[in-house]
């Protein structure tokens, strides 16, 4: 897949602001064991970066979200079953847009009484919510336009990028047409 992209937050931008999130979430929670429930695959980078910026016990556990369509939740599936009763869940997704994944899951979760249940995401989109949703951590709030990098994909494509890019449309460049894709380091 050929796209052009123009980078918004390089690795070390991404990097402060996981240092800064893992600190708030630190500064939180007491001694007890944390719980961050990476949903794949988005999400899975940053619950790996979060998880290693805490100074404290962490589990990594990862959910699957099945779906019909953008709204449409099939069921949902973790990689492993893990006791949910009175543990300290952080729900870690990518973008959080509609709320409709997260409050679905959360109220699963909740039957199985953890004590406390938050979300972090790399990008928070409250405008677009649905339901009402709050997300506790957030890396980079109200980004518009289609993002891809540090585990956001665009037509499955540029997840793996070590930066956070916005996807240009057609049109977009000063002369109308689109450029040639913008690698690291040109």
């Amino acid at each position: 897949m050929n796209f052009t992209y123009d980078e918004r937050y390089g690795p070390a931008e991404i990097a402060r602001r996981v240092q800064d999130v893992g600190r708030r979430i630190q500064n939180d929670y007491g001694e007890e064991t944390l719980v961050l429930i990476g949903l794949l695959k988005g999400g899975a980078f940053l619950t790996v970066d979060l998880a290693r910026a805490l100074q404290r016990p962490v589990r990594l556990e990862y959910i699957d979200v099945l779906r019909g369509s953008e709204e449409e939740i099939l069921d949902f599936q973790f990689v492993r079953n893990f006791k949910v009763a009175g543990t300290d869940i952080i729900i870690v997704k990518d973008v959080i847009r509609s709320g409709i994944v997260e409050g679905y899951l959360m109220d699963q979760l909740r039957e199985e009484r953890p004590r406390s249940i938050r979300f972090a995401c790399l990008v928070d989109r409250p405008q677009e919510r649905k339901i009402s949703l709050f997300a506790d951590y957030a890396l980079f709030p109200s980004e518009e336009g289609i993002l891809v990098g540090y585990g956001m994909e665009f037509q499955g494509w540029g997840g793996s990028f070590p930066f956070i890019a916005t996807v240009r449309s057609r049109g977009d460049s000063p002369f109308g047409e689109a450029l040639p894709p913008v690698r690291p380091g040109n």
